[in-house]
């Protein structure tokens, strides 16, 4: 149904609608955009202005009917009155809608912070460059002083013995690591496994004749699909069972195995043009010593990105129904018998903790279409005039999507178009940032002569994270496209998620804890605060903090997140301080907290006692301990902000930090210990390099048409030593010595995505440019 359980009926009214024209959302149309002149493969929105005629058939372009309540027709009406209001918002009246209140300078002189001559007289003492980044800012972050892993950068400070900087940065790398490795090891242990034993049940049951009132076509398109997915995960050929073309399932395989750029195919009787390059395994799914992840990953992604298209957008914006897809899907829906139906909803759960609900219709929703149309079965389907259905579907918003995550040929002039009403067995997730990028991209802008075909990672930093000096540096972006109106509108429907949408799922969780650090939360009116973390520098610093870890999570997640398509007391100094943002680590403590929750629910019957052993106890033994460290360093920012010296335990807290373990004969680190290298789920491996890289965005075309694909990706690099001067309660200032993530963005064409191997051998070579806007902080 259109109304999922964390989006509220008022955003759904309003996602489509928000390209500064004011119009109501066409029917599917979530808000999102593709470049001009795209392939068919799932085409966009109608223009605001200007509809383009469609035929009878097609439906209405209104939003579906919602039984709002007094409440929310309220909010509604308030977010409509603000879309029309702000319709033609430009960048001027954008940066005054936004401001941001830093500090200009600092009240005393950096360079005369005490502690600093501890640092000068170490190996990492500051050159001529960095002490004069840290006179200027405050604090530096050095490009030339980088560490193999946050552990060793830990270990070589606490072995000097200098004051240390406990920075978010550091906790969410952890975070990252872990998360990455607990779905790791869910996919091996479960996933993978139930995935291919429900693929089987579902061929076996195809074999016997289920699904044979829908017709000899309907169970051929459910063969094809089925025994491709299966041929992707096994690895190995897959033979038809009810009148497939062999041919046209190897070709299929082989595509996807071969993973280069686009190529059309025609799927379900309709004519598509595929993106190959998808099926490329990247992140975690690279594991030579797995090669079933890989596989898993190519099958998950044909499961989540192939969809049975209801009403299929054209070219020219019309919508058609599509029966012989609609009876595909039900198909489908009639080989999960009862245990079948149980391993789906097993898989679906899980990925739903992890990251999120689908952005198609799912296989239980299929039932609720039916009992809309009044049928007891799918058999009835066939007495059911196309128009009946037509209008079922777009009434009750069955199979909307928010988010455009295939290639789709808009001509030119002719707008926005609506998305596909669709199904997918395993569709991919519904995830806020790509519903931000896909909004503010042609064919969503309204924009000027000029089209924006490719989004900025700080789109994402100012609409999904809230952090309004994000806002400020799009500046010349605003002026030249002329989607000050979309961003805004992106910011309030971002806004308006009500409170339980940040704590459904881990995925929006950590959205939520990276949102505590942009401005507007983290200054708050700046109660003791350090008069560093005041500064506009300090405000970069904590962005590329955010886009850092925004790119791990898209990291671990990209398989399943939906890629969009063209997020007055007195005190002491202590020797040491905590990033001074405890509402960040309450949010983390959350997390672990939710994932503890996740943990004691998720059914893990199905895994290997010899492959991953107490898998449910290591989980819950983990979340406990990432939530104690959260507290703790929690309650050690809110004593400084509230100018309290910290406890002697609390220091002693902080010296159990880290130990590295040494290999035999004192070779290199095997692991580390202490309460830092704990919050790793995996500590063996918290020593390991691990430079991360994903895909977020693709543009097939240029503004002409012409194939690009260009492909946006977002990456991060070593941790770097950052040097940072507080003086809390306004006393005399301190040094103290931590660790910044380091974070960079690459672009590359013909619909290369890269790999984190790749990525690692590009660092060997040479150390990428930052992003411009860190230049002015980052030393190098």
């Amino acid at each position: 149904m259109l109304l999922r359980c964390h989006v509220i009926p008022l955003l759904v009214a309003l996602a489509a609608g928000c390209s500064g024209g004011g119009s109501q959302p066409g029917p599917g149309a979530d808000g999102t955009h593709l470049p001009p002149d795209q392939p068919p493969d799932s085409p966009p929105d109608q223009p605001p202005d200007s509809p383009p005629d469609q035929p009878p058939d097609s439906p209405p372009d209104q939003p579906p009917d919602q039984p709002l309540g007094p409440e929310q027709q309220e909010e509604l009406g308030a977010l409509l009155a603000e879309q029309e209001a702000s319709a033609n918002m430009t960048a001027e009246d954008f940066a005054s809608r936004y401001p941001v209140s830093f500090t200009s300078g600092l009240s005393y002189a950096p360079a005369d912070a005490a502690g600093l001559s501890l640092l000068q007289d170490t190996a990492l003492a500051l050159d001529q460059d960095e002490l004069a980044k840290l006179s200027e800012n405050g604090f530096v972050i050095s490009g030339k002083k980088s560490f193999p892993t946050f552990v060793y950068g830990y270990d070589s400070i606490y072995g000097l013995d200098l004051p240390l900087y406990v920075s978010a940065d550091s906790i969410l790398f952890a975070v990252h690591r872990s998360y990455d490795a607990i779905l790791k090891s869910l996919e091996a242990a479960s996933l993978a496994p139930e995935l291919g034993k429900m693929l089987k049940e579902m061929r076996a049951r195809l074999a016997e004749g289920a699904g044979g009132e829908l017709g000899a076509e309907a169970r051929a398109d459910a063969d094809l699909f089925t025994a491709v997915a299966l041929a992707l995960l096994e690895g190995a050929p897959v033979a038809p069972v009810a009148g497939a073309s062999a041919a046209t399932i190897d070709a299929l395989v082989a595509g996807a195995e071969a993973h280069q750029g686009t190529g059309n195919v025609r799927l379900f009787g309709s004519e598509r043009l595929m993106d190959f390059s998808q099926f490329e395994p990247r992140g975690h799914y690279v594991d030579f010593a797995r090669p079933e992840l890989a596989r898993y990953f190519r099958s998950m992604m044909w499961l989540g990105r192939v969809d049975f298209r209801f009403l299929e957008t054209q070219s020219d914006g019309s919508q058609v129904l599509k029966r012989r897809q609609l009876e595909g899907a039900y198909v489908l829906r009639a080989l999960a018998g009862a245990e079948t139906l149980a391993r789906y909803k097993r898989i679906d759960d899980a990925i739903q903790a992890f990251v999120g609900e689908s952005d198609y219709m799912t296989l239980p929703e299929l039932d609720d279409l039916l009992a809309d149309l009044g049928l007891s079965d799918a058999s009835g389907l066939a007495g059911v005039p196309d128009a009946r259905i037509t209008e079922v579907i777009v009434k009750e918003g069955h199979g909307t999507q928010r988010i455009s995550s295939h290639i789709m040929i808009n001509g030119l002039g002719k707008g926005t178009m609506p998305l596909s009403s669709s199904f997918a067995l395993l569709g991919q997730r519904y995830v806020v940032d790509s519903h931000v990028f896909s909004n503010v991209v042609y064919d969503r802008v309204k924009g000027g002569t000029v089209k924006r075909m490719m989004p900025s990672p700080l789109d994402v930093g100012f609409a999904a994270l809230g952090n309004d000096q994000a806002g400020q540096m799009l500046a010349p972006e605003l002026r030249q496209f002329d989607y000050a109106p979309d961003l805004h509108m992106m910011r309030v429907l971002v806004d308006a998620h009500p409170g339980d949408f940040w704590g459904k799922n881990l995925y929006n969780r950590w959205l939520g804890a990276l949102r505590e650090l942009s401005p507007a939360r983290a200054l708050g009116d700046g109660e003791q605060l350090p008069g560093v973390a005041k500064t506009e520098a300090w405000g970069r610093r904590l962005l590329s903090t955010q886009l850092a870890s925004w790119a791990e999570l898209r990291h671990n997640t990209l398989l399943y997140a939906k890629q969009s398509y063209t997020g007055g007391a007195q005190c002491e100094f202590p020797d040491a301080y905590v990033d001074p943002y405890p509402a960040f680590f309450a949010r983390i403590a959350e997390l672990a907290e939710h994932g503890a929750e996740i943990a004691s629910t998720l059914d893990l019957s199905g895994a290997s006692p010899l492959t991953e052993p107490q898998l449910e106890q290591r989980l819950s033994t983990y979340f406990s301990r990432l939530r104690d460290v959260a507290q703790a360093l929690g309650e050690m920012a809110a004593n400084q902000r509230a100018g309290l010296p910290l406890a002697p335990a609390h220091l002693d807290f902080i010296n159990q930090a880290v130990r590295l373990r040494s290999g035999c004969g004192g070779g290199p680190a095997v692991g580390a210990d202490g309460w830092y290298a704990q919050l790793f789920f995996d500590q063996m491996n918290s020593v390991a390099q691990d430079p991360t890289i994903a895909d977020v965005h693709t543009q097939p075309t240029d503004e002409g048409g012409a194939s690009v694909g260009r492909v946006l990706h977002v990456a991060t690099g070593l941790p770097r030593l950052m040097v940072v001067t507080a003086d809390p309660c306004g006393r005399a200032p301190r040094a103290f010595v931590g660790l910044a993530s380091s974070y960079f963005e690459k672009i590359t064409g013909d619909f290369e995505r890269l790999t984190d191997q790749e990525w690692a051998g590009e660092l060997k070579n040479a150390t990428p440019d930052d992003v411009p806007w860190m230049k002015a902080v980052v030393s190098r």
